[in-house]
């Protein structure tokens, strides 16, 4: 749920970075931390887990119409670790969220994904807890991100005389869209250990952002521009 500062001129907005365990929340977090301008940006902060830490910071892109010609938007990104935070916990760093980027691992191992049930679990938790905090997915901003492009694996090629036919893979990256993805919401192929779809999935879903914000602040639905603006303001890869 967005908040306003009307002291410092802001409106902050909360996007969550859910997940698998060790799908590429923590990079996407720290790429996006590492590309913004430090007098953009707040301090990258770092709980320790198991598997995966939770990260957290803000910084206000100064590229971004403001809001009533007058309240620049400020960003809240939080990532939620794997299985190892309890449901509760993850339910606590879901309240009041404006927007989730969900981060698929997509890597591929004889043309299979291999971490397929990973994902659609995933997704299945995260609906769930939106439903139990009373946020209707449906309607909040969400973008997918099907990350790992690179360790990508083709199925194995059979010798013609071996009499094999090939395998019936199940497990691709279209059944994983069709299985987590069936209402058609935004998609982008990311590798986020070199940054490649990082910044391109949170300009997306930041967008969708914008027209909620207008109309809850002014009162106005139609949708803003992301405005190219200044060298370096919004953080491009």
């Amino acid at each position: 749920m967005s908040f306003i500062n009307t002291k410092a001129g802001e409106i902050g907005v909360k996007v969550v970075y859910f997940g698998p365990a060790l799908a590429g929340k923590s990079t996407n977090i720290r790429t996006i931390h590492r590309k913004t301008r430090p007098a953009l940006r707040g301090r990258l902060d770092e709980i320790a887990g198991d598997l995966e830490p939770m990260l957290s910071f803000d910084f206000a892109p100064d590229t971004l119409p403001r809001i009533a010609d007058r309240y620049r938007v400020r960003l809240h990104l939080v990532t939620v670790p794997g299985p190892v935070m309890s449901p509760v916990s993850r339910k606590l760093v879901l309240k009041g969220v404006d927007a989730v980027v969900f981060v698929a691992d997509t890597q591929e191992e004889g043309g299979e994904l291999v971490r397929f049930e990973d994902n659609v679990e995933s997704m299945q938790q995260l609906l769930t807890l939106l439903d139990d905090l009373g946020v209707d997915s449906a309607v909040m901003p969400m973008v997918l991100q099907y990350n790992k492009r690179d360790l990508v694996e083709g199925p194995a090629l059979r010798p013609p005389e071996s009499g094999h036919s090939q395998p019936i893979v199940l497990s691709t990256l279209e059944a994983l869209d069709e299985a987590i993805n069936p209402t058609g919401l935004p998609t982008i192929e990311a590798v986020a250990t070199r940054g490649v779809g990082v910044m391109d999935t949170l300009r997306v879903v930041v967008k969708d952002l914008l027209e909620p914000l207008r109309a809850e602040y002014e009162g106005s639905g139609s949708r803003y521009p992301v405005a190219a603006g200044s060298s370096g303001g919004w953080p491009r890869v």
